[in-house]
């Protein structure tokens, strides 16, 4: 009875410890050069440090993606969708890893604030949001990691179906646009 009591225990705090995708993520999640930089300046791409655009930026770049802002004229989070679309980068609805979790300015998407019911809303800012699919699950939504979702300059990872995702220099699923 005492091992069955035992396990039980262990196997609850397995599932305590596993279940949550949600802010704040771990630090060693977290390779970005500048997580401790106070400075409002420009990272190497054009993109304001510790703010969602950079984020992704550099996480595309550790795909061999380069997002340049003064080249591409990206701009912020909200203008993401109508640059990818310039620049002929496929739009779509389908979580791929290593797409772009895209939020309009003001714009909402399911949440999963236990990790595993669908409960709750994302809503972006007055400047939009823009995240990295870092995995996908089995109903579609993504794991999504992120800078300033909460305007804290912090790194975060939810789990959440975003209303829509940026394919840049990756094959597009079906029913994806330009």
């Amino acid at each position: 009875m005492q091992l069955i009591h035992r396990v039980l225990v262990l196997l609850t705090a397995f599932v305590a410890l596993t279940a949550g995708t949600i802010a704040p993520a771990s630090a060693s999640d977290d390779d970005y050069a500048w997580r401790t930089d106070a400075s409002w300046s420009a990272d190497r791409w054009g993109f304001t440090k510790r703010q969602c655009v950079s984020w992704v930026a550099h996480q595309m770049s550790q795909r061999g993606v380069s997002l340049n802002n003064w080249e591409g004229a990206w701009g912020n989070a909200a203008d993401w969708d109508n640059a990818a679309r310039r620049m002929a980068h496929p739009i779509g609805h389908t979580a791929v890893v290593g797409a772009i979790a895209h939020w309009n300015p003001g714009e909402s998407a399911v949440w999963y604030p236990d990790a595993q019911t669908p409960n709750g809303t994302l809503t972006a800012g007055g400047d939009g949001h823009v995240g990295y699919v870092q995995g996908v699950h089995p109903d579609g939504s993504a794991v999504v990691t992120q800078y300033n979702l909460g305007g804290d300059r912090a790194y975060s990872i939810v789990r959440v179906k975003a209303p829509r995702y940026i394919y840049v220099r990756m094959t597009a699923p079906p029913g994806a646009t330009l």
